[in-house]
């Protein structure tokens, strides 16, 4: 497993605010956008050499672990999210959430990544539009 940097998620309690900053201030420039129905729109957003995602707080309202606003996961792209997890869970890194499908075509999980900061393997085969 080669493990590399996909991007930097904050959750946002405003996310107004936050596009405001990131992308009318900070002059960011938004990559992609994944609609999220009620939860709202999460912005893909082009920070260098990683990419930086803006998630609304309701995205991950109620669960528990995953819901507190900040700096909220490091992702690491891998080509299996199934067989990744399993691989760091015998290697006693603590699961917080099993690998799920979000959307579809997409598929996560949620590792310990210690004091607070939550680690994500992610794949993402997005659908033809």
């Amino acid at each position: 497993m080669d493990l590399k940097i996909w991007k930097i998620a904050l959750l946002m309690s405003d996310m107004k605010k936050a596009e405001e900053l990131y992308v009318n201030k900070l002059g960011l420039k938004i990559v992609d956008r994944l609609d999220l129905g009620e939860q709202g729109e999460v912005l893909f957003l082009d920070a260098g050499n990683v990419q930086l995602e803006l998630i609304p707080e309701a995205a991950f309202n109620g669960v528990w672990g995953l819901d507190r606003p900040g700096v909220h996961h490091l992702s690491f792209q891998v080509d299996n999210v199934e067989t990744s997890a399993e691989e760091l869970n015998n290697r006693e890194v603590t699961v917080k959430k099993e690998p799920f499908q979000p959307l579809e075509g997409m598929t996560l999980a949620f590792l310990d990544g210690l004091d607070g900061v939550n680690l994500q393997l992610f794949r993402y085969d997005k659908p033809n539009t």
